[in-house]
């Protein structure tokens, strides 16, 4: 009677959590559910709960894409170190959260040529050092 019980819990939250959250399998947080659940069903359902809270509440602060990235790290973090904890999670998520973005190698910063502000760029030659430097002899009649 359990095991038909279990499964049919197992299968319900499957469908929910792919629909919320996993677009095309993305993370591996519906496998990790099924694991669990087959581990220990009552004991797992709690903390399974607190990882769809805790996703849900990446995906709405920072997007999809870059949360489902997040997401598929910690995973794997909790993965290698055997340690599937909510606290845990969260540290994860908040750790990788204040971790710089990668930028795109397809982007390039395109600058006017000309423009007064950029050192060397545009034909503006680069200024010698004696010019540079105002004379001392305005400085020295300034009344002040």
């Amino acid at each position: 009677m359990e095991c038909g019980r279990s499964r049919r819990l197992t299968a319900v939250i499957h469908c929910g959590i792919s629909r919320r959250i996993c677009v095309n399998n993305a993370t591996k947080l519906p496998v990790t559910f099924v694991e669990l659940f087959n581990a220990d069903l009552f004991g797992n359902l709690r903390r399974c709960q607190g990882f769809l809270r805790s996703c849900t509440k990446e995906i709405n602060t920072a997007g999809h894409e870059i949360a489902s990235q997040r997401i598929t790290a910690a995973i794997a973090t909790m993965r290698r170190y055997n340690k599937f904890r909510v606290p845990y999670f969260q540290a994860l998520l908040a750790q990788a959260r204040k971790q710089p973005r990668l930028q795109d190698d397809g982007r390039q910063i395109v600058r006017r040529p000309g423009n007064p502000m950029l050192r060397y760029v545009g034909g503006d030659q680069p200024i010698e050092q004696s010019a540079a430097i105002a004379p001392t002899s305005l400085q020295e009649s300034l009344k002040l």
